[in-house]
């Protein structure tokens, strides 16, 4: 989706000083915080494979599964910093950019084309440069999927069966919002503690793609799946600006192809995974509903108002980049 020219980078260069980085091989670790089953585990590993051919082996990437190198927060204040080199990211980069939360309201996109629509286009570019500004390249959007409710309480099929409901939330101030905006008892709870929070009663439910239900075994601890399909999550692919920097311009443009590719791919295998994952949950016993998605969508508009009065103005520019790139 990022099909980007590095004007960033070609303007930098004009600007520096010093002699274009020679070439030489680099190692750099990416943390995430999925199994190697993860859909941006296995997009990561084609964008190394990439990597490994147009560089002919001198740029290598190390994968590092299940947050082995710290949590989604500490991998952005680290690549800032430049202790690591490279992380997927999801709900908690808007920890940093708090704008990008535009991205996570609500039904804000109508389906996969309007993602790619909105992430190719002028609502992309955006978000680029948000990211740029904070020490922070983007290399892919990749696939994070649609999200959905699992619990073991009840079939939620509209906003008010959610009522009393526990919801383990991402360190999100915004997730919290919706889903309390929906009747649930909200809050955050780190990713790796979720399986023991649900099967010990701490939360009832979470919200999450089918693909996390199923690589993290949730299905043993939850007996609903609704798919509400409320919200999706762009897996950001992050490298730090200061590593980018330190490449040659060519190992540079093999890094943005990469990540075109690993991106087209984790588009790939998220279409596919979504009704394979459903059939494999309700083998496991989960019942499946499809909820009322006009009643969640009514019932969301109010929170895209308030937090969009509560950011500075690019973030109302970037909804509307968002919604204007709706086939």
């Amino acid at each position: 989706m990022m099909n980007r020219i590095l004007s960033v980078t070609a303007i930098a260069s004009c600007l520096a000083l010093s002699l274009p980085a020679a070439a030489q091989d680099h190692t750099f670790k990416a943390n995430m915080p999925g199994n190697e089953q993860s859909i941006a585990y296995l997009s990561v590993e084609r964008f190394d494979e990439v990597l490994g051919e147009l560089t002919g082996g001198a740029v290598d990437i190390d994968l590092f599964a299940n947050s082995a190198l710290g949590d989604q927060e500490s991998s952005l204040e680290s690549m800032q910093t430049g202790l690591l080199d490279m992380a997927t990211v999801e709900t908690p980069i808007t920890s940093v950019v708090p704008e990008l939360g535009a991205t996570a309201l609500p039904y804000i996109f109508s389906g996969r084309d309007h993602v790619k629509a909105a992430l190719d286009g002028d609502a992309g570019e955006m978000i680029e440069e948000m990211l740029l500004a904070k020490g922070l390249r983007p290399v892919a959007f990749l696939e994070g999927g649609f999200r959905q409710i699992t619990n073991d309480v009840r079939p939620i099929n509209v906003p008010a069966d959610l009522d009393g409901i526990k919801m383990r939330t991402p360190g999100s101030a915004l997730r919290i919002k919706i889903f309390n905006h929906y009747g649930a008892n909200a809050s955050p709870l780190p990713f790796s503690e979720l399986y023991s929070a649900l099967q010990t009663g701490v939360f009832d439910g979470q919200e999450n793609p089918v693909i996390w239900v199923q690589s993290q075994r949730f299905y043993e601890v939850q007996d609903y799946l609704s798919l509400t399909n409320h919200l999706y999550t762009v897996t950001y692919l992050l490298m730090s600006e200061d590593k980018f920097q330190s490449l040659t311009e060519e190992q540079q443009q093999a890094v943005m192809e990469a990540g075109d590719a690993a991106e087209a791919y984790s588009v790939e295998l998220g279409t596919k995974a979504d009704a394979e994952i459903v059939s494999f949950l309700k083998e496991q016993g989960m019942q499946v509903n499809d909820a009322d998605i006009a009643a969640f969508t009514d019932a969301s508009s109010a929170i895209w108002t308030e937090w969009a009065a509560e950011q500075s103005g690019s973030a109302q520019d970037l909804i509307d980049a968002i919604v204007a790139a709706r086939p």
